[in-house]
């Protein structure tokens, strides 16, 4: 049987957290398995309780083949991110802040057999390119539709239906993809296919990708944890 690994030819991820913070700072997440062809990036909301914690979960459960937006799946992962994030003897200011939860936006991506399928809530945003031409852009299409209060998913709050985002299609051999969280998204908007590409051609080396997000965040790029998973089949 072919796997998926057999019909991709790169994948690169890369992130840099927001400026003067270290790399365990940082929020977003990022989780791969080549062999079922599978992509998450989930940016943790930095005003929520250890949301780094929780987007790890909701990559890591989409990698290893959940759906982490099912109900069952995120009931599930709930209770898992409390019994990694609670400890009985944190001060009180401290549990306070967990009983309000965490919560993160996140993008599960599945290629294979020539189609791929994405599942999306919130402004982390999924770019397909094919022959120079944006083919899919979601869940947000438009740079000048950011907002501060994206659609969420929580450890508390119920998933809304209309907060999911959904799309797919077929792919060919040379097409890209390309998974950023909000600050690259809404830069690669305002230019579109120029700006994916340009994205894409950063991604070759960590030093390479920091001094792009550098340079961008000197012309308009949000100071924000940046990452980005790029796809090459």
């Amino acid at each position: 049987m072919t796997s998926a690994i057999d019909r991709l030819s790169r994948v690169t991820c890369r992130t840099v957290p927001k400026r003067d913070r270290r790399p365990d700072e940082n929020e977003d997440s990022v989780a791969v398995d080549l062999v079922s062809g599978r992509f998450a990036v989930s940016d943790g909301a930095s005003t929520a309780a250890r949301s780094a914690v929780w987007s790890a979960l909701l990559v890591d459960a989409f990698a290893g083949g959940e759906d982490p937006l099912a109900p069952d799946v995120l009931d599930g992962l709930r209770r898992e991110w409390w019994s990694k994030v609670f400890d009985p003897g944190l001060p009180w200011f401290a549990v306070e802040k967990l009983q309000r939860g965490s919560a993160a936006t996140f993008v599960g991506l599945r290629i294979g057999g020539g189609a791929y399928q994405v599942t999306a809530v919130g402004d982390t945003c999924l770019f397909h390119v094919s022959d120079d031409e944006l083919v899919l852009v979601g869940p947000v299409d438009d740079h000048r539709d950011f907002s501060r209060y994206p659609d969420l998913v929580s450890t508390h709050q119920p998933l809304a239906p209309a907060a999911v985002w959904s799309g797919g299609g077929a792919y060919r051999a040379g097409d890209v993809f390309l998974i950023a969280t909000d600050a690259v998204a809404k830069h690669v908007l305002r230019e579109r296919v120029p700006g994916v590409l340009r994205v894409c051609e950063t991604v070759g080396g960590d030093l390479e990708f920091v001094r792009f997000v550098a340079s961008g965040r000197q012309s308009g790029l949000d100071n924000d944890d940046t990452t980005v998973c790029v796809v090459h089949t």
